[in-house]
């Protein structure tokens, strides 16, 4: 998926993390996340109405592997389809510098993150 221009959100400076983390509803709302760190994994919260959530690998290029990890009730819907407690992955060997992925969750009782944009290679996990 590509970078989609038309995204207009308010996102807060980055805040770089050098451990998994777990993003917090409503606290982490409207945050912009970055990390360097090699196998790095950022757990979601479970869907309520409304969060939106920026992941920014800043790592020098084919250095580190980012995966963003849905709760285990949710999914993410990309490339036309949910991946159903799956995370998506900005997989090492195509990461460069900068790669990002912004979810959005509609509302609460909605079963999957929605991708809003993207710039890399985001795989699903199988």
């Amino acid at each position: 998926m590509s970078r989609n221009a038309n995204v207009s959100y308010m996102m807060e400076p980055q805040t770089e993390k050098t451990a998994n983390y777990t993003v917090v509803a409503d606290t982490d709302c409207g945050k912009v996340f970055s990390s360097k760190l090699d196998g790095m994994v950022f757990t979601l919260p479970a869907i309520s109405g409304g969060q939106v959530h920026m992941f920014v690998n800043t790592a020098e290029d084919g250095t580190a592997k980012m995966s963003i990890s849905p709760n285990a009730s949710d999914g993410i819907m990309y490339v036309g389809s949910n991946t159903d407690d799956k995370d998506a992955i900005n997989t090492k060997a195509t990461q460069k510098k900068g790669d990002f992925i912004m979810l959005k969750s509609s509302e609460a009782g909605t079963v999957a993150w929605q991708v809003v944009a993207s710039r890399g290679i985001w795989a699903k996990e199988a």
